[in-house]
């Protein structure tokens, strides 16, 4: 059964969640709008240290004319055992 305390405590647990919900709204607006005035570019965090970019290093690579085994284009042997290449 409902009584009117369980109501009052009810009504004030919603109002700490809504409240708690504003700040943090608030507090990512604010975020974005410190970034918009930035540059916006995401490379530093709010705290000011930089972020680590993934690194793209990449490498063409050629198939094997023998055995079918891709390995980077321009080297010599392929390095498959049994391989005459």
């Amino acid at each position: 059964m409902l009584s009117l305390s369980k109501i009052i405590t009810l009504v004030g647990l919603l109002a700490i969640v809504w409240f708690v919900f504003r700040l943090l709204g608030k507090v990512q607006r604010e975020r974005q709008a410190a970034l918009r005035r930035n540059g916006g570019d995401g490379a530093k965090t709010s705290r000011g240290a930089d972020r680590k970019t993934p690194s793209t290093d990449t490498q063409e690579m050629a198939k094997c004319t023998v055995c079918g085994v891709y390995v980077a284009a321009g080297t010599a042997r392929c390095g498959t055992p049994g391989c005459p290449r």
